[in-house]
């Protein structure tokens, strides 16, 4: 069954790939110490830094991305999962043992002994990208396994010229950079575009590269000895097998393509397909096949593990292939059983009694059953409001002067402030609040039991793969995590007056049904909270007749001085909420009815109240309990000190959107227990502000996936009721204000973000342009990468034609991009920021060129000011932050800014036109330019959205 065995390292435990990621003040992968004294070997040439011997201990030099590091764990124990193998204590070593497969937009480094020439260095010419055509590791099944093992290479067609669909040739650029103190001593490899998902990658770097001294370029010595030479140690072979074979792969494709070069550093690596956790989070049914194969693959891996139990995961699947030769032969009268041993015998005989349970049908029935359980849907969850109250009475409307048209606007609409149920998949704080920041996703075990539970009662017929340390791992190979809690949260929505009378909003075209024109989910950005939405809120509201719901985001909520960022909001209190649902849990026709349970799991979830636990950040990052107002919203929600958990922090708020919308159908906000559902049936549309944008890309790609969303909708239906009677909305207008791609290097290029982060990695000896920096970096973005709005942006794009998406030119918060003007010493980072953003949606849309507008996105901007359909981007001027424009206008025209005159940044203009646009893009109608005043006045210009993903080239 298994027909191709692992890389077979017999490398010893202890040593591990120590050195690989070593801590900064060590140094090994950045100067490896070569201990070669052949007098014969030309120093004049400059050659790769490139120790590819994983028993060199400390002396190992790998790129950051190869596939070594992948597989290295397969010799290790039973125990592999296809994840790294990093015997190192840093972050990034930790992060390492996590991943399954590399980032598909985070740029590497290639270091060199020497100097290069780089006129020289040219992607396409010199250096090289090449997708691999891979075939299964198991024929029979594959999807049990994910692809990463080099020997799957397919030999006949390893560049894939004979596929029916091509692989995608990936875009990108070959820069020439300074690593280390050296001077022009690395390539550092930049994708312009995403790399495809899962796939396998051929890096070469061909002799056509020359030193500085003109030389053309050669391999390295270890490289050359490990694959040329005679093994000093047999357990090497297949290391060696592995560089010769990489080496000719890529001497083949030089010659096929004329290059007239010979490879001087060719080895490959595997890219994530983590954006899968989250689509399996939406919709589990899409990825059954998958799971069942793995079931059926593991139930038989098991079998020889119990029986063979010294053998490491690369030995049991080697063995399960033999095995099931021998069972073969023996059912065919071929093989004397009393040849066989007592394992072999006992495995055969296991298998049999198996093979009836993990049939496709059985294993398909267990699969089914745990939808909704064990495997997460977004489905209405348990919500309770407080009666609604005017806007008007909030205080920081209460103080507007009365002339302010935001108070005349108050006048027209209602708050409810209220709580929802959320399944958390994130750590509680614990005692001490510890589980906030060292927790994160783990891999489904109340699965894995149930579904044994299914296959055969009270016995365990499989076991997931786990990585080295024996945990289940949750990736693009395993996209199922533990759920380890319910949070009853804080939900507040704002809602225009329907009642018939001079109250209700000119806007509201469907008054007489009682229902607003649309419902807008609206998502704050980092350390803010969900009060921030009030002052738009209240403008939709009354301006566009839409419903606006907000929650926190993870790990932020009421807090601070004045109880949030915009005063007026309540604090969820546990035991407010606990005596309110009491008093209703004893009003008639509760008891037996539908609601009776919901409103039980609202006041018996696992946590109750503000999202940020009541804790908040010191000075070293870490979680101390305090009280309200001594607490900053979202000050834990990044976390450079465990990268997983800043990845997972982030998922969370996409699930916690999925779940939302799910749930707006079942809202009750006008008090009436019995005609719950006040909302459905009415559009649903998001807005998403800064990381509300990044959160709200992952999710509103996720809605409007076609067989996504329909796969769900296929669930609820076969349900029965009452999930039956209920729909998962598509989205019908999308609005991004100010958001960004690819989130590390935001926050590298970041002047609000950037000091803090650098300025831990440098206490830590971790400086820009040093190895361990980008290294740092690059497994930073191949775990964020699961969430990251670069991997979703084509998408939706390409799904959702009602997208406006907003930029501030000059923001200081969220970099408009960092190809062109990085922060200080950053090297470029194409897909940076929100133009690379645009310029996504763009392709997506069928766009070519983001600054051409003339396809895909249109461009609104002092150059193009007449308005545009949708999708559209715009471009605000923000030349001066405290009178024209500036990263927070969008949630207050007015905000406290001791650089501005009078203490205060007044970009009251520039606000109003963000609200007329949005207004616009909620209500599907084209978005307006300079006919509408406050527009005109306030749109700017950029200087450098022709060079985004280098489309100028």
């Amino acid at each position: 069954m298994f027909k191709k065995t692992l890389i077979s390292l017999a490398v010893a435990s202890s040593l591990g790939l120590t050195g690989c990621l070593s801590g900064a003040d060590e140094g090994a992968n950045a100067n490896p110490d070569y201990k070669i004294d052949d007098t014969t070997i030309d120093r004049s040439l400059v050659r790769p830094v490139y120790h590819p011997n994983p028993l060199a201990g400390e002396n190992a030099a790998f790129p950051i991305n190869s596939d070594l590091i992948l597989l290295l764990g397969a010799t290790q124990s039973a125990n592999f999962d296809f994840t790294g193998l990093s015997t190192g204590s840093t972050p990034a070593d930790d992060a390492v043992n996590r991943l399954s497969g590399f980032s598909t937009s985070g740029a590497f480094s290639l270091k060199f002994d020497g100097s290069l020439n780089p006129a020289s260095v040219l992607a396409n010419a010199s250096v090289f990208l090449v997708p691999l055509n891979v075939g299964p590791a198991v024929a029979s099944a594959p999807l049990a396994l994910p692809n990463t093992n080099p020997t799957s290479i397919v030999t006949a067609d390893p560049f894939g010229q004979g596929l029916e669909t091509p692989l995608v040739q990936p875009k990108f650029r070959a820069d020439v950079v300074s690593l280390d103190g050296g001077t022009d001593n690395a390539i550092r490899v930049v994708p312009l575009e995403p790399l495809e998902e899962g796939q396998k990658y051929l890096v070469i770097v061909s002799d056509a590269v020359q030193g500085a001294n003109g030389k053309s370029i050669t391999r390295s010595v270890q490289d050359v000895e490990l694959a040329n030479g005679v093994l000093g140690n047999p357990a090497l072979g297949n290391v060696k097998s592995l560089l010769q074979n990489l080496d000719a792969l890529a001497n083949g494709f030089l010659a096929a393509n004329n290059t007239g070069s010979n490879s001087a550093l060719a080895y490959s690596f595997t890219t994530n397909s983590d954006k899968n956790v989250l689509k399996a989070m939406m919709a589990p049914a899409a990825f059954g096949t998958a799971l069942g194969q793995k079931i059926g693959f593991t139930a038989q891996l098991k079998v020889i593990r119990d029986n063979y139990p010294t053998l490491n995961f690369s030995q049991l699947t080697e063995k399960l292939g033999a095995i099931a030769v021998k069972a073969g032969q023996l059912q065919q009268g071929e093989l004397d059983p009393s040849t066989l041993t007592a394992a072999e015998l006992a495995s055969i005989t296991r298998l049999s009694q198996i093979t009836p349970r993990i049939t496709p049908e059985n294993i398909g029935a267990a699969i089914a059953n745990e939808v909704g359980k064990s495997l997460h849907i977004p489905v209405p969850r348990p919500s309770f409001f407080y009666p609604a109250k005017s806007a008007a009475t909030l205080a920081t409307i209460a103080n507007l002067d009365d002339a302010n048209p935001i108070k005349a606007a108050a006048q027209q609409v209602q708050v409810s402030q209220g709580a929802i149920t959320l399944p958390y998949f994130q750590s509680l704080p614990g005692d001490d609040g510890t589980g906030i920041v060292t927790g994160s996703w783990s891999g489904s075990t109340s699965l894995e039991a149930g579904l044994n539970e299914s296959l055969q009662p009270g016995e365990q017929t499989f076991s997931f793969l786990r990585d080295i340390d024996g945990k289940l791992n949750v990736n693009g190979y395993f996209p199922f995590p533990q759920q380890k809690a319910n949070t009853t949260v804080p939900v507040v929505v704002f809602h225009p007056v329907l009642d018939g009378t001079a109250a209700q909003p000119a806007a509201c075209v469907n008054a007489e049904s009682g229902k607003p024109n649309g419902v807008t989910i609206f998502q704050h950005g980092i350390t803010v909270d969900r009060s921030v939405s009030m002052l738009p809120a209240i403008l939709l509201a009354q301006g566009a007749c839409q419903t606006v719901v907000a929650i926190d985001q993870p790990l932020h909520g009421l807090a601070g001085a004045t109880n949030g960022r915009v005063p007026g909001l309540d604090t969820l209190d546990e035991a407010t909420l606990t005596a309110t649902i009491g008093q209703v849990l004893q009003a008639p026709g509760v008891a037996g009815s539908p609601l009776e349970p919901q409103l039980n799991a609202l006041i018996n979830a696992d946590y109750i109240g503000e999202r940020h636990f009541g804790y908040t950040s010191n000075a070293q990052l870490q979680p101390v309990e305090a009280g309200a107002a001594d607490i900053s919203s979202g000050s834990l929600f990044i976390n450079p000190g465990n990268m997983m958990n800043s990845r997972d922090n982030l998922r969370q708020g996409v699930v916690d959107l999925l779940n939302v919308a799910a749930s707006i159908q079942t809202f009750d906000i006008d008090g009436n227990y019995a005609t719950r559902g006040d909302l459905a049936g009415v559009p649903v549309n998001f807005v998403g502000h800064s990381l509300g944008g990044i959160s709200g890309t992952a999710f509103a790609s996720l809605a409007n996936d076609g067989t996504l969303n329909t796969t769900l909708n296929g669930i609820y239906q076969s349900a029965g009721a009452p999930l039956s009677s209920f729909t998962f909305p598509t989205l019908n207008s999308v609005v991004l204000h100010d958001t960004s791609g690819q989130v590390t290097r935001l926050i590298e290029n970041s002047p609000a973000f950037s000091g803090s982060l650098l300025g831990g990695l440098a206490a830590a000896g971790v400086t820009q342009g040093s190895s361990n920096f980008e290294s740092f970096f690059y497994v930073f973005q191949s775990v964020v990468d699961a969430s990251d709005p670069v991997n979703f942006a084509k998408d939706l794009g390409a799904s959702t034609n009602n997208i406006l998406i907003t930029e501030v030119v000059g923001d200081t918060t969220v970099p408009n991009e960092a190809n062109v003007n990085t922060l200080g010493s950053a090297f470029s980072a194409p897909l940076a920021g929100t133009e690379p953003l645009m310029a996504l949606i763009d392709l997506g849309a069928g766009g070519s060129s983001l600054a051409d507008g003339s396809e895909g996105l249109g461009i609104i901007d002092t150059t193009t000011p007449t308005g545009s359909a949708m999708p559209v981007a715009s471009f605000f001027d923000g030349t001066n932050p405290c009178a024209d424009a500036n990263h927070g206008t969008f949630i207050g025209p007015i905000a406290p800014n001791e650089n501005c005159p009078g203490g205060a940044a007044d970009t009251s203009v520039a606000f109003s036109a963000m609200i007329t646009q949005t207004a616009q893009a909620l209500s599907a109608q084209p978005i307006p330019g300079q006919s509408a005043p406050a527009v005109g006045a306030s749109l700017g210009s950029s200087q450098t959205i022709d060079k985004a993903l280098d489309q100028n080239q």
